[in-house]
């Protein structure tokens, strides 16, 4: 170990803290400098590890390899057969090159040191994408296989039907979808949004058969098929097991896909997203982990053009937490989007009362309803649903600014169970993040004469105020309408977080919202979140949650005469920077601090906020 190593180790061991710019290796436990290699690198060693049960023992990092005298270099990882020897030329078994992200080279280097070892299998790996070899029995002849043998298996136990015992939780479901997306962006020839609706299909299909009651799985690929695959272009027994599953999965939920809905991506491609996936149980992912996955592959692939943009988990925590929804009170999303302020407010209610699967499933059948413009992100909804244990049938889609008459017949034709039809003063909670009208604002007149907020206003100097005309507007941005139909949904004593950008709250010019909004609604409260919180999810914009209760008009009316308190705060921290990535709190000297089971503490004022308004709610006696 040479100097600068040891420094470092014995740093580790005294603050007990790795500096920035380190990382400690899965594997050996040693201190390294953390480069885009690396990263990678300990991908695969966890992979290694927590996906396909290799012990750690019988792994090794930046191993010499030999070619009689020749040295030809260091390999990334080496695992052994056993533990009589870490000798590569006596006891590999796995050897594994990772590279830099887009970085395509080394597939040769990896079996040059393959060829010069005793090993039997090879893993190339750059973070996109990743290649499984097997060496077979002629020199430098090498099969592209769909994975490598789990601790414990041989090559031909690939050919066996996987079960639902063998399944298991990944660490990083992100990285696979990665994979995915990035295999199938070069190999097919769909648009984007093509693309993804294909995605979600196999994804579906995958939730689907493990929902199923049988033992054996259908989301499965043989070693055999999957030659077929690449040879070919073609796998008989494999299609047949694709389609009978699509059929299934049609079959139990017709209200995400259509009868005649037919897969479009070619076999191939359906087998490599197959074999990325069916190791791995969704159902036994962590929620955390999984909605992380689901929402940064969907943000990645669904971003509009419509203004709309995904919502960042902490601002969906602040919203949810500060309205503290209860059992028995209906939620309505009219810009669900992919459904994560319905999930979130659904795993609160579940926590809160300690419900069990089918606990949440009778709750969100009867008190979560869901609308999006956007078809695609309406399936991804009720996908979403689905994998937080249902719900999905109170989703649909259509435009939540048609009049209210034309959204009942819609809703009605696509089966939404009536206590989820949207109608005028039903709703105990609405939650919701709009699109905001930068690209696109509402013209039609059916809709604008619906809304004060579709009319034009003249501010009367006078009487000090703005005052609503008979006049329509000439278009309007859909943000300010959903202001005013998102208080429509609310029935009186009901309350409502909207995501709002900081304009309305603020331009001169749009007073008129402002007065429309004191006349109706009592303000609750007004968080300003913090620059960098719609950043890495595709927008610049500075924005607010406004937090409303609709009531009765003389209670409404009283409570203004006597000047009422709002609750204001300003959140500077959420938890990561403009370029997403996690700031963690530190202590004093520096060091990061933990929680009690071990993991490091996020940066982010949203718990704070959370606590001061419960605070101001019990001082002024709100019951919610």
């Amino acid at each position: 170990m040479d100097k600068k190593q040891l420094n470092l180790e014995r740093e580790i061991i005294e603050t007990k803290e790795i500096k920035e710019g380190f990382v400690k290796d899965f594997i050996t436990g040693k201190i390294l400098e953390k480069t885009p290699e690396e990263e990678r690198r300990q991908e695969i060693e966890r992979r290694l590890v927590e996906d396909w049960g290799y012990p750690k023992d019988l792994i090794d990092i930046e191993v010499e390899i030999q070619f009689g005298s020749q040295k030809l270099g260091r390999a990334d990882i080496v695992v052994f057969r056993d533990k009589k020897s870490k000798d590569p030329n006596k006891n590999a078994y796995i050897v594994i090159e990772v590279k830099r992200e887009h970085i395509k080279d080394g597939i040769e280097q990896l079996e040059s040191y393959i060829n010069a070892t005793t090993a039997e299998f090879g893993i190339w790996y750059n973070g996109r994408d990743i290649t499984f070899l097997r060496r077979l029995r002629k020199p430098h002849e090498f099969q592209e296989i769909s994975r490598i043998p789990r601790y414990g298996e041989k090559f031909e136990d690939l050919e066996k039907q996987l079960t639902k015992t063998q399944l298991k939780p990944t660490f990083n479901l992100k990285v696979r979808f990665d994979e995915i997306h990035n295999y199938l962006y070069a190999n097919e020839g769909f648009l984007k949004e093509k693309l993804f609706g294909e995605i979600i299909k196999l994804i579906f299909m995958k939730i689907v058969d493990e929902k199923s009651p049988r033992e054996e799985v259908w989301f499965w690929i043989s070693e055999r098929e999957y030659e077929e695959l690449r040879e070919a272009g073609e796998s008989k027994s494999f299609i047949q097991r694709i389609e009978k599953l699509w059929n299934e999965a049609k079959r139990l939920y017709p209200e995400i896909f259509d009868d005649g809905e037919r897969l479009l991506l070619k076999p191939l491609s359906m087998g490599e997203v197959v074999r990325r996936l069916q190791e791995i149980s969704f159902m036994k992912i962590r929620d955390d982990v999984k909605g992380v996955a689901f929402q940064t592959f969907i943000h990645e692939n669904m971003r509009g053009d419509r203004g709309e943009f995904f919502t960042p988990h902490p601002a969906i925590e602040l919203a949810v937490a500060m309205l503290n929804p209860d059992y028995h009170e209906s939620i309505i999303d009219p810009a669900c989007g992919s459904g994560r302020f319905l999930i979130w407010a659904m795993e609160w209610v579940k926590q809160r009362w300690g419900l069990d699967s089918r606990g949440v499933a009778d709750y969100a059948k009867a008190h979560i309803a869901g609308i999006d413009i956007n078809q695609d992100l309406v399936k991804v909804a009720k996908m979403y649903m689905v994998l937080f244990d249902d719900g999905y049938s109170n989703i649909f889609s259509t435009n939540s600014l048609l009049p209210f008459d034309e959204l009942k017949k819609i809703s009605e034709k696509e089966g939404v169970p009536k206590p989820a039809r949207p109608e005028p003063n039903k709703f105990e909670i609405v939650l919701t993040n709009p699109p905001f009208g930068s690209k696109g604002k509402i013209n039609d007149s059916r809709i604008l004469r619906q809304f004060d907020l579709g009319h034009k206003w003249g501010f009367d100097k006078k009487r000090g105020k703005w005052i609503k005309t008979s006049r329509l507007l000439r278009e309007q941005t859909p943000e300010i309408l959903f202001i005013e139909r998102c208080w429509q949904l609310l029935k009186d004593y009901g309350r409502m977080a909207i995501v709002l950008p900081d304009g309305i709250l603020t331009n001169s010019t749009l007073g008129y919202v402002r007065q429309w909004i004191i006349d109706h609604s009592r303000i609750l409260a007004v968080v300003s979140l913090p620059p960098e919180t719609f950043i890495p999810y595709g927008a610049g914009v500075k924005a607010s949650i406004l937090f409303l209760q609709k009531l009765p008009v003389e209670e409404l009316e009283k409570l203004k005469k006597e000047d009422y308190s709002v609750f204001m705060a300003t959140a500077e921290k959420i938890g990561y920077d403009v370029r997403g990535r996690k700031i963690f709190r530190r202590g004093k000297d520096g060091k990061i601090l933990e929680d009690e089971g071990g993991s490091p503490l996020i940066e982010t004022d949203i718990p704070i906020i959370v606590d001061k308004f419960k605070e101001f709610k019990n001082k002024h006696k709100m019951e919610f």
